[in-house]
Formats: C-alpha cells, sequence, structure tokens
C-alpha cells in the first residue's frame, strides 16, 4: 500500500510540473509573438501620426483631418461644425513656412478623460503671418492599438500686432452726455 500512496504522490508531483512547464512555456510564447511596445515606441508612433495630421492640416485636407480625430472628439461636435471651426481657425496665421517638434509627454490619466493611454506633443511652428506659434496635439491610443488626434491647439502672435485689441473688436463707447 506504501508503494501505491508514494507512487500516487510522485504522479501528481510530475504532473503539477509538467504543467507549471507548460504554464511557462505558453506565456514565454505569448509574450514573443506579441511583444508590448516600450514607452518610447509608443511615443515615436504618436508623432508620427500626429506629423501626418498636421500635414494633412497644412494642405486643407480637414476631411481628411477629421477622419483621423478619435471617436471621443468626433462625438463633441459634427463634421460640419469642427470643419466650419478649423477653417476660421487656420486662415488667420496663413501660410504654413516650417514646424520644429520640441516636446513630447505620455499620460495615462488626463483630465476630463477615461484613463488610457496619451501623448501630448509640442511644436514651435511658423506661418507666413505670425511672429511665433505654438501647435500642441493630444493624442490617445485607441482600443485597437492605433494612435488618434483628440485635439489640437494653436497659440499664436501675428506679425504686428501689440497685443491691443482692435478697435473694431471693442464695443462703442457710450455718450455719457445723454
Amino acid at each position: 500500500m506504501q508503494i501505491s500512496l508514494l507512487s500516487l504522490i510522485l504522479l501528481i508531483k510530475i504532473l503539477d510540473m509538467k504543467r507549471y512547464i507548460l504554464t511557462l512555456f505558453i506565456s514565454l510564447t505569448v509574450l514573443l509573438v506579441f511583444p508590448q511596445k516600450t514607452e518610447k515606441q509608443n511615443m515615436r508612433d504618436a508623432e508620427k501620426v500626429a506629423s501626418r495630421w498636421l500635414q494633412t492640416l497644412n494642405k486643407k485636407g480637414y476631411s481628411d483631418c477629421w477622419n483621423m480625430l478619435s471617436e471621443l472628439t468626433q462625438k463633441q461636435a459634427s463634421f460640419e461644425e469642427w470643419n466650419a471651426y478649423i477653417t476660421e481657425l487656420m486662415t488667420e496665421p496663413g501660410k504654413f513656412i516650417s514646424r520644429q517638434y520640441y516636446l513630447a509627454e505620455m499620460q495615462k490619466k488626463m483630465e476630463g478623460l477615461p484613463e488610457g493611454n496619451y501623448v501630448t506633443i509640442k511644436y514651435t511652428t511658423e506661418y507666413e503671418n505670425t511672429e511665433t506659434a505654438e501647435e500642441i496635439l493630444l493624442l490617445s491610443l485607441s482600443e485597437n492599438g492605433k494612435w488618434q488626434v483628440n485635439s489640437y491647439f494653436i497659440d499664436y502672435h501675428l506679425k504686428g500686432d501689440d497685443g491691443e485689441v482692435p478697435l473694431s473688436k471693442l464695443k462703442p463707447k457710450e455718450n455719457p452726455q445723454k
């Protein structure tokens, strides 16, 4: 009886070891077949998407830019509203001249957005009507592993603008003598 009990214990240990080895083999296979991207690789991928989006923007390919926006962003406004906004926004800076990448930051949490992978990319840009311009894009990694533009912001200073609000934009003064 002791021999059969000892044999049973040995058999169980062998089966446990085989299960452990099989689990380890499967885990390693999954990691090798589906490698995880590093933060640096993710940032490079996001930068490529941002660059392509900005090139399309500069060619006035606004409908293509719309298609590269995240679903979350597209739900915020219709294409017509967004197209009118971006058309007006890009009129004042004028023709694109050059762009220089200067910063990218990766974050997991962004205020007002669900937890995920986000990259903020900043560029110093020159347009024909600007003295200085900074463009900022926020990109998010979609569920299917593709980077999408969440938002675009441009801050610029026009040539010859002294910072004063043009008279045409000011309310007319009330006549105090009435």
